[in-house]
């Protein structure tokens, strides 16, 4: 639950590495998120969050999770993986460190770039 007493949303983090895996879940807690790795049993819904490496992870999360937005994280800010990762139909794409308003700014951009990819 957030400070106002509505339920969380989720953000799933699909099979990070294990450091980055906690500073990101750091950070979506921060800003009223629950983080869950992929270990934990979960379900998906379309207005939840899937945060995973670019490759084969990426295309396993939009083909297991469809219509749920899938943001890409790396480690080191690449111009040329966010552009590959924007053009193969990822959410977005962000590297670390996660600041918390970034990931806050970030997850408020996502439903207007969630409806605009679907539609």
């Amino acid at each position: 639950m957030d400070s106002v007493g509505k339920p969380a949303r989720k953000a799933i983090l699909f099979h990070l590495e294990e450091t980055l895996e906690a500073q990101l879940a750091s950070a979506l807690r921060a800003s009223a998120w629950e983080a869950i790795p992929s270990s934990q049993s979960f379900t998906a819904a379309p207005d939840d969050v899937i945060f995973c490496n670019a490759g084969a992870a990426f295309l396993t999360a939009k083909a297991t999770f469809p219509g749920v937005p899938v943001v890409v994280v790396n480690r080191v800010a690449e111009i040329d993986q966010w552009l590959d990762a924007l053009e193969a139909g990822a959410a977005d794409y962000v590297a670390a460190p996660f600041e918390e308003i970034k990931i806050r700014w970030l997850l408020q951009a996502l439903p207007a770039t969630a409806i605009s990819a679907v539609a």
